[in-house]
């Protein structure tokens, strides 16, 4: 399955994946399509729903515990998306400070003149159109952070309108307390709903008292980082994926849960091939080199726990303390 999951990371930015770790369906795999809909790799609708509103509901990388199951629920992302809808004063330093950060960075506009490479020297892509062509212009991504800085409320209101239809992680829009209110009202008036709206925000960026284009660029930036970092996710390793799409098999293991000071967090993952070549990181220390002994001879959806104190039965000698869960699963 994990070929699937790269595969439709490349496509949507952001996969939900669940695995059953015990009970009467454990080794079980699931992939979240769509929003809603879960694919198995073993048929069965009762399988799918017994554990489908969990899994849907959980919306970060973590272990369920069910009345007769664990599962372990992950959210993948991949090369977040900002797209920045205006090419302006403001946009400049978004572009600048999006692209520090780590974002693939669109800028669209409707003028030429403004959308030049020695202007947004930054960008990834420059769009140039009308902004009622976003649905023909900018593919959906589900893991894209979109920013409205045109320079009305028409235009913020033709944008707003077509990605309030689409899947996205954020959504922000510059303006005065009236012009949102203005653009909010206009687009009540054409059906969309209370809750669709309030996943805008508008004005846009965190209060910080920015004047200046940088600043509230700043504030901009500084607010997407927060929406961005709200739950956690799996951490998408570009060696690991790699290795997968090459079609090597081996053993892939991932920290399912960690308690003290461990240090790699919930979704890392390391990948050992079958020639012990190895890919990606699960922490180094004494918990990676366990784990690499254990990982030829583990059995599919096998759990470890790893005991990182230095004292007590069955510890690994460490000074850091607490405990990392890893899982082992067969890549064929």
């Amino acid at each position: 399955m994990y070929r699937e999951i790269y595969d439709a990371l490349d496509k949507n930015g952001k996969v939900k994946t669940a695995h059953i770790l015990t009970g009467p369906f454990a080794g079980k795999k699931y992939l979240v399509k769509d929003g809603s809909n879960l694919t198995c790799s073993a048929s069965g609708k009762e399988i799918r729903e017994n554990y489908k509103d969990s899994i849907l509901n959980c919306q970060e990388t973590r272990v369920l515990h069910e009345k007769d199951a664990d599962i372990f629920v992950e959210i993948f992302e991949k090369n977040p998306h900002l797209v920045i809808l205006g090419g302006g004063h403001v946009s400049v330093p978004v572009c600048k400070i999006g692209k520090m950060l780590g974002f693939h960075v669109t800028v669209m506009d409707d003028r030429e003149e403004f959308l030049t490479e020695e202007r947004f020297p930054d960008a990834d892509s420059l769009v140039k159109g009308t902004f009622d062509e976003i649905t023909e212009k900018i593919p959906p991504y589900e893991n894209a952070y979109y920013v409205i800085v045109t320079r009305g409320h028409m235009g913020d209101s033709i944008c707003a309108r077509q990605i309030l239809k689409r899947p996205y992680a954020y959504l922000g829009m510059i303006g005065s307390k009236n012009k949102v209110k203005l653009t909010r009202d206009k687009l009540l008036g054409e059906g969309f709903t209370e809750k669709q709206l309030d996943s805008l925000h508008a004005p846009i960026g965190l209060p910080i008292g920015g004047q200046m284009p940088a600043e509230i660029a700043v504030s901009i930036m500084a607010e997407i980082v927060q929406e961005k970092n709200r739950n956690h996710v799996s951490y998408t390793d570009e060696k690991v994926e790699k290795a997968i799409k090459e079609g090597k098999s081996g053993t892939m293991m991932t920290i399912i849960s960690k308690s003290g000071s461990s240090p790699r967090g919930t979704g890392s993952k390391m990948f050992l091939d079958r020639d012990g070549i190895s890919y990606g990181s699960i922490g180094g220390g004494n918990v990676e080199y366990q784990a690499s002994l254990h990982a030829p001879a583990a059995s599919d959806t096998e759990v470890v726990k790893y005991n990182l104190s230095s004292q007590g039965e069955g510890n690994l000698g460490m000074i850091c303390g607490g405990t990392v869960e890893v899982l082992f699963e067969r890549i064929i």
